[in-house]
């Protein structure tokens, strides 16, 4: 089965949870995230510092697009045999109380226990005082996009040896973005609530999944232009176009709002890349994507857990 459908199985008919993070009595936040060894990051290109530092940020990036703010935490440490020794638990630890104090967050628990794997889990408890959610899109909303994408993909080629003479600024930021990405908390009560904002979501897995995830839970057709999708100069250059759309991990923020929002909010570029319409008779909520004036249609929907 495939994880949309396994997501949706969990569920009673017509309840299913759209968004990452449930919203509870005034404006309460709750997300959890697991990263695992092999699957999320591999020892031999992440530090334990990359590690530890990973798991709080896409944590606190599904917090961030809800426009909250994170508060408290529990952590579950699955530690393997293997990274049971100083070497690593020092940076990881220190890694990991640097991150949650810089976000002010409270450690309140956890569980810690013997893994094959270093397998992690992160719950975070946050606030909002106006909540963002995937459900309430609306047809003439603007597509906008925080930052920029396709370098986490970059990193991953690079780190796979997939890829040569990147300059080495572009080098540099690629990896950067893949080992330690970051969440856009400075958007959180200034572009998204200072703005109409009427739906948000993080990028994680590549905007052709996820700006169809976004369509479905809103029920709307997305019209996006590929030309307007901004990336770091030259990145196209060592990415394929599917890879660029595929790029996941990125932790940018997709936008609804009917107004037109700024093109940069505390220093980070805000770019619009498409519009939402209704959904017509016979058609089913979709991201269709242009290029040239023409349809593209990905071949390759990006990384799958379950294919």
């Amino acid at each position: 089965m495939k994880e949309e459908e396994i997501i949706r199985s969990l569920y009673p008919d017509g309840r299913e949870q759209l968004n990452d993070c449930y919203l509870g009595e005034d404006g309460i936040l709750i997300t959890t995230d697991t990263i695992v060894e092999e699957t999320h990051f591999r020892l031999d290109w992440s530090s334990p510092a990359d590690i530890a530092s990973k798991l709080v940020e896409v944590n606190v990036s599904d917090i961030v697009a809800a426009n909250g703010l994170p508060t408290k935490a529990f952590f579950n440490f699955g530690l393997s045999s293997n990274c049971n020794n100083k070497d690593f638990l020092n940076p990881f630890l220190d890694s990991f109380r640097k991150k949650i104090n810089r976000y002010e967050i409270e450690l309140c628990g956890g569980d810690t226990y013997r893994s094959h794997e270093l397998n992690l889990t992160l719950t975070l408890l946050g606030k909002s005082n106006s909540p963002l959610n995937r459900v309430n899109g609306k047809a003439g909303d603007k597509i906008y996009l925080s930052g920029h994408v396709g370098s986490s993909f970059l990193g991953y080629k690079i780190l796979k040896g997939y890829a040569s003479n990147v300059p080495e600024a572009l080098h540099s930021q690629s990896l950067e973005r893949h080992l330690r990405p970051t969440a856009r908390i400075e958007l959180v009560d200034s572009l998204l609530g200072q703005n109409e904002v009427h739906s948000c979501m993080d990028l994680t897995d590549g905007l052709v999944q996820d700006l169809s995830k976004l369509s479905k839970a809103s029920n709307l057709v997305m019209e996006v232009n590929i030309e307007q999708i901004p990336h770091l100069p030259g990145i196209l250059d060592f990415l394929t176009l599917e890879e660029f759309l595929s790029s996941g991990e990125e932790l940018e923020l997709i936008v609804l709002s009917s107004e037109d929002l700024p093109s940069e909010c505390k220093g980070i570029p805000v770019t619009q890349i498409g519009t939402c319409r209704k959904v017509e008779e016979g058609e089913t909520p979709n991201a269709y994507f242009h290029l040239n004036g023409k349809t593209w249609i990905p071949k390759n929907p990006g990384f799958l857990h379950f294919a």
